[in-house]
């Protein structure tokens, strides 16, 4: 049985869950809710859950670019990039039947 659902209200729905969720969590562990606006290689890889190596993935193929590729091999990332590349990534949404 096929259910009609409104996507983006669902969507919203688990934007705003998460949200409590996460302000929760970082109030339980002592309550620094602070994020940066600009991330190295390592700090995006974390704040995104992913390896170094598959941030040099991204890159080489495209799908992330730096926003500011500093001196060297050092590049930095804006964090409304590294939100939109996930928020890009949450297709699967769009595949729920409920």
């Amino acid at each position: 049985m096929n259910t009609l659902f409104n996507l983006s209200a669902l969507k919203a729905f688990i934007r705003q869950i998460v949200k409590e969720v996460v302000k929760e969590e970082l109030s339980r562990r002592g309550g620094n809710t602070w994020v940066p606006k600009m991330f190295n290689r390592k700090s995006a890889a974390k704040y995104l859950g992913v390896s170094g190596s598959y941030i040099d993935k991204l890159v080489k193929t495209g799908e992330l670019t730096p926003s500011f590729p500093g001196e060297g091999k050092t590049k930095f990332y804006l964090r409304e990039d590294l939100d939109a590349y996930a928020e890009h990534g949450k297709d699967y949404l769009k595949k729920v039947i409920l």
